[in-house]
């Protein structure tokens, strides 16, 4: 059981093509030896994790879950540890080491993804029911149907497509009355009506099942059928019910074990659930392969004479698949097929198939699903392989039918169905100036006059003369010969009335197409722009094609229209007319009504067309500014109304206009005016409105000095934060602080923020501390709106990061965000703190690149001359940074990176502190 739970957790995380069989403890060890694990080390392993394979529930979801997991953490181990054996030591090694390579070339290892799903999709099989044995079987068999090949003989498809599945123990899909009982089975006895009474019972090893309180009761090798009908007899003894009011069921299915061998994909043992009949259990062999033959499929039981299963039956009647329920250990084997042919072409199911017997052409064609509408039945061709050649083979299909025969077919034979001619053999054509144009069937001694009957002369069509279109023998060349409708007509035994041929076409002309369409348009001010159709005579004027546009628009210009005139000497150019169109309405028979001629294009002009669009403008203090169409009734009181009217900061008294002064042959000229109004949008010169003149520009002017309160907001540790109003355009820092109630004792200044949010500057540097101090010191910044001042509590803590012996010195817990806190001491120096909490400053630190950040955000640098250096004040809240030394490194030609010589840099670096230190002790004694 340990060996099977193994394999089972195992094979979750591994690929499954290779298991196909029953899990034992042989093919577990076997298959944990292929993959390079000892089983043993396995399961210790698993044991020191936690999990003791004794001790888990199989049946537990959530216990195999864990197992899982850890079996997986074990093979990370293994695989490590396997992979630090085989690695090589040198470049040269590695070239050398053959067998290793190829080891870690063929071990197959599933990506983590899949390992996830696999492992997933068998705990959900178990959670819904399924064994353990069931649900590892479905993701081998899914495995190993993707790699299954499409069938090449009808029949196998089946197999390979998802037609069939393999019924788990406790499937929905429930033994029907033919199924066979035995060891295993458990079953539901249910009695209803006046007595009332249900039994859950297993059939025993012996084949019995035994009811609480009755004797036993042998179903094994009884159908649920012949079990019900027996149970039922022997229980009318102690209970009263009718034949309707009783019912035996199978709840669950037992499994079995069943051999499968010959030509199926994969050969073996397999435990599935006895439900499963014959069909089922050929899935989890992949069904028969290629040359496997679907046929003869052998079933074969103990003290039982063999059973043939042919597919194609099956296909024809799925119910015959119960006849095939399997016992524990039957064999199916699946022979080679022994004579295969293929038929193409004009069939329903063009493919090969496997004939037995004596099956010959005619059940090979029903085996298609019969010809096709088009299948040309009089000629199939039969491709046959005869000493050593292939020759081809005609038979007449419909010949055999009628004589009742068949012909015989060897193993592979390939019958090739063509397609009819689909060429019309009666067919005759008719087009141009008849009713009915089109393709007509023809029959024996049809003439001219009998195709004419069908279609049906137009009135204008032209009789004295047709063409008829006419295959010559060769059936690809034409000719055309002339013929005279009208002695057709005449006489029914003209020799113009012709007798019909096959593919003749009759081609009668219209008189409508030797004759030109005279026509003219008419567009513009007019109410309907329309073509119309000029008479031959050409009468139709220019008031008469008014008449037909549905006359003119409003806007039309009565005093001229033009016609745009083709020259047919020179179709590049056109004639301009210009009519009077008043007159040519007023008066039609002038000489301004113009006849129109064929292709004549009257345009009659809107009044729009010669109108410039004028503007007047207005902008300032008004709600919607903009440009407004200038029309004489437009006013000023209009014009600030249709603007939206005043906004509050607007000056009434101050009113620009500036309008556009333009005369003839002068250079334009800008005048100004100011205007003053009062609320209602009136003059208040006096009541006299101001006359608008195109391209004027209205500016309302915004009253002095108005502004809406422009606010700041303090937060933090002031008595009344919050927002506060800038009282005056300079109202400062150290003010507001004051309005704000002052600062609360816990107030930290040197940590004080000023964000700025105007033009989007951000933060400003400021010492608060300062400009309360000194309210004249530049620290006392002006405040803008937006302001956002922060002052935060007391903060007692500097923050030390960089290049400090920190991290020899504390856990890895305490620096894991890359600096250390310790307390603020008032007076102390970076060096100080550096040195006391830090352990002094590491050997790649720079002393040019210690600065201390104080808790507004402002940064002060070391500062040193020659060899003395001077360093900034650390107060509450600051940060002290210590940076690293930059160094240079030359990478020599041919070296990679990780081969630097990391500990020539390091000599430098001594030789030149050892340097400095020498030129420091020549200075001390010269001095």
């Amino acid at each position: 059981m340990i060996i099977r739970l193994l394999l089972f957790i195992f094979i979750s995380f591994i690929s499954i093509n290779s298991f196909g069989q029953v899990l034992n403890e042989t093919n577990a060890r076997a298959e944990l030896e292929k993959r390079g694990y000892d089983a043993d080390r396995f399961e210790q392993e698993m044991i020191k994790k936690g999990v003791n394979p004794k001790a888990i529930d199989t049946n537990n979801p959530a216990d195999v879950a864990r197992a899982q997991k850890v079996a997986q953490e074990v093979m990370v181990i293994l695989d490590a540890e396997k992979k630090s054996a085989t690695k090589p030591v040198t470049q040269s090694a590695a070239t050398t080491s053959t067998p290793q390579s190829k080891i870690e070339d063929t071990r197959s290892v599933d990506e983590p993804t899949k390992v996830a799903n696999q492992t997933k999709d068998i705990q959900k099989a178990v959670k819904d029911g399924a064994t353990i044995e069931e649900a590892v079987s479905e993701k081998i068999q899914e495995a190993e149907k993707e790699k299954l090949p499409s069938a090449k003989t009808y029949g196998q498809h089946i197999f390979r497509d998802k037609s069939l599945k393999l019924f788990r123990t406790a499937e929905d899909a429930k033994p029907t009355k033919a199924y066979v009982l035995g060891p295993g089975d458990k079953v539901a006895i249910s009695i209803w009506g006046p007595t009332q009474e249900n039994f859950a019972l297993e059939v025993q090893k012996d084949g019995y099942i035994q009811p609480t309180g009755l004797p036993r009761y042998y179903l094994a090798g009884l159908t649920v059928s012949a079990a019900e009908a027996l149970m039922a007899s022997r229980l009318r003894n102690y209970y009263y019910f009718t034949k309707e009011n009783f019912e035996l069921t199978v709840t669950t299915a037992r499994t079995l074990n069943v051999n499968i061998v010959g030509e199926v994909f994969n050969n073996g043992t397999f435990n599935i659930s006895a439900v499963n009949t014959a069909f089922n259990a050929l899935i989890a062999a992949g069904g028969p392969n290629d040359i496997g033959s679907v046929r003869k499929i052998q079933l074969l039981r103990a003290g039982k004479k063999p059973v043939t299963i042919d597919v194609y039956k099956y296909l024809q009647n799925p119910i015959l698949s119960q006849e095939f329920y399997l016992a524990e250990n039957d064999y199916i084997n699946v022979p080679v097929a022994q004579k295969t042919v293929t038929i193409s072409g004009f069939v329903n199911r063009p493919f090969k198939y496997e004939l037995i017997d004596n099956e010959q052409l005619k059940e090979l064609v029903a085996f298609a699903g019969g010809f096709l509408a088009n299948a040309l039945k009089g000629n199939l061709q039969i491709k046959r392989i005869e000493n050593d050649s292939v020759r081809i083979i005609d038979v007449n299909f419909t010949e055999l039918e009628k004589s009742g025969r068949n012909f015989n077919l060897l193993n592979g034979d390939i019958i090739e169905v063509a397609q009819i001619n689909e060429n019309i053999k009666n067919e005759v054509t008719i087009s141009g100036a008849v009713e009915n144009p089109g393709k007509y069937a023809m029959t024996n001694n049809e003439k001219v006059s009998d195709l004419l009957k069908k279609a049906i002369l137009l009135d204008n069509a032209i009789t004295s003369i047709a063409y008829l279109k006419r295959y010559n023998d060769d059936q690809k060349t034409v000719r055309y010969e002339f013929i005279n409708l009208d002695n057709i007509t005449k006489s029914q035994g003209s020799v113009d009335n012709i007798i019909l041929r096959k593919g003749d076409e009759l081609i009668i002309s219209s008189k409508a197409t030797f004759v030109d369409k005279f026509e003219a348009e008419i567009g513009g001010a007019v109410r309907n722009p329309t073509k119309i159709s000029l008479d031959i005579e050409k009468n139709l004027k220019v008031s008469d094609a008014i008449f037909f546009a549905g006359g003119l628009t409003a806007d039309a210009i009565e005093d001229f229209a033009y016609i745009f005139r083709g020259n047919t000497d020179d179709t590049k150019t056109q004639e301009y007319i210009a009519v009077n169109l008043k007159q040519a309405l007023s008066n039609p028979s002038s000489a301004a009504n113009i006849a129109l001629e064929p292709k004549d294009r009257l345009v009659v002009y809107s009044k729009n067309t010669y109108a410039d669009e004028t503007f007047v403008k207005v902008a300032g203090a008004v709600r919607s500014p903009g440009e407004f169409l200038y029309n004489p009734t437009l006013k000023l009181k209009d014009l600030m109304l249709l603007a939206g009217g005043f906004r509050r900061e607007a000056s009434l008294d101050r009113i620009d206009v500036y309008r556009l002064s333009f005369e003839e042959n002068k250079a334009t000229r800008v005048l100004a005016a100011n205007l003053r109004m009062d609320e209602n949008y009136n003059l208040k010169s006096g009541g006299i409105d101001f006359e608008l003149q195109p391209f004027d520009q209205i500016f309302v002017r915004t009253a002095p000095e108005f502004e809406l309160q422009r606010n700041v907001f303090l937060n933090g540790e002031v008595k009344y934060p919050g927002t506060y109003a800038l009282m005056s355009d300079n109202t400062k820092l150290a003010t507001i602080i004051r309005e704000a109630g002052g600062v609360t004792n816990e107030a930290f200044l040197s940590g004080a923020t000023l964000a700025r949010n105007k033009d989007n500057i951000g933060f400003v540097i400021i010492d608060l501390e300062k400009a309360i101090k000194n309210p004249k010191s530049f620290e006392n910044i002006i405040l803008q709106e937006g302001d956002e001042v922060n002052i935060p509590k007391i903060n007692n803590i500097v923050s030390i990061t960089g290049a400090t012996r920190a991290y020899e010195l504390y856990p890895e817990k305490i620096t894991a965000q890359g600096k250390i806190q310790v307390p603020y001491r008032s007076g102390k120096s970076v060096k100080y703190y550096i040195d006391e909490y830090a352990g002094g400053i590491s050997k790649d630190a720079a002393y040019n690149k210690i600065s201390v950040v104080d808790a507004s955000g402002k940064v002060t640098k070391a500062k040193g001359f020659l060899f003395f250096k001077k360093y900034p004040k650390v107060g509450p809240g600051s940060e002290i940074r210590v940076g690293y030394k930059d160094v240079k490194v030359e990478k020599i030609k041919g070296e990679k990176e990780e081969d630097v010589k990391w500990g020539d840099i390091l000599a430098n670096s001594i030789a030149q502190a050892t340097a400095i230190l020498s030129l420091i002790l020549l200075v001390q004694n010269v001095n």
